[in-house]
């Protein structure tokens, strides 16, 4: 995935700390949102870019500290367990999350977004514990034996670290 926004090397922790001292019920560390797009149809991809672009001008000041990571597919290649081309955008403080799920659910359009959380469970997460609007589309089970851990955020490959360990880790950019 390509970083369209990304987090402050000279402060990581504002973009991963609540403003109210919030917490997700443990073990929610944060969410991603999978926005659902076909490149093959033309309507689709503009509908998909337009959306993205409405979201990084809705939440100027959210995207530019890396409160709201925006990354997007480099090709048109489909990975897994996804059934098509998707961007993605990550939220880890409640507060932003709260804002991004309301406006996902007014703006989406004819785009089906895939709302999951991090818990340490990639299988669980996307099939068992994931939010839909739009159409419901079907996934595919990659998943191997990694259960108990979760990508670090925001690091372009990031390591995989665990579930306990993620309040106290901190973002090596």
């Amino acid at each position: 995935m390509d970083y369209v926004t990304h987090l402050p090397k000279e402060n990581p922790s504002i973009a991963t700390t609540s403003t109210y001292n919030l917490k997700y019920t443990y073990p929610v560390k944060y969410y991603d949102f999978h926005v659902y797009y076909f490149a093959h149809k033309q309507n689709s991809l503009e509908e998909s870019d337009a959306l993205r672009e409405k979201l990084l001008v809705d939440f100027p000041e959210d995207t530019t500290n890396g409160s709201i990571l925006v990354k997007k597919l480099p090709d048109d290649k489909v990975i897994g367990p996804h059934p098509t081309q998707f961007w993605e955008a990550d939220v880890l403080r409640p507060e932003v999350f709260v804002k991004v799920l309301s406006w996902f659910q007014l703006n989406h359009g004819n785009l089906s977004v895939l709302i999951h959380p991090q818990t340490g469970d990639d299988l669980k997460d996307h099939f068992d514990h994931a939010l839909w609007l739009g159409d419901k589309l079907p996934l595919f089970d990659i998943f191997g034996p990694n259960e108990g851990v979760i990508p670090e955020f925001g690091v372009k490959g990031g390591k995989r670290i665990k579930v306990d360990d993620f309040d106290s880790h901190k973002t090596v950019l």
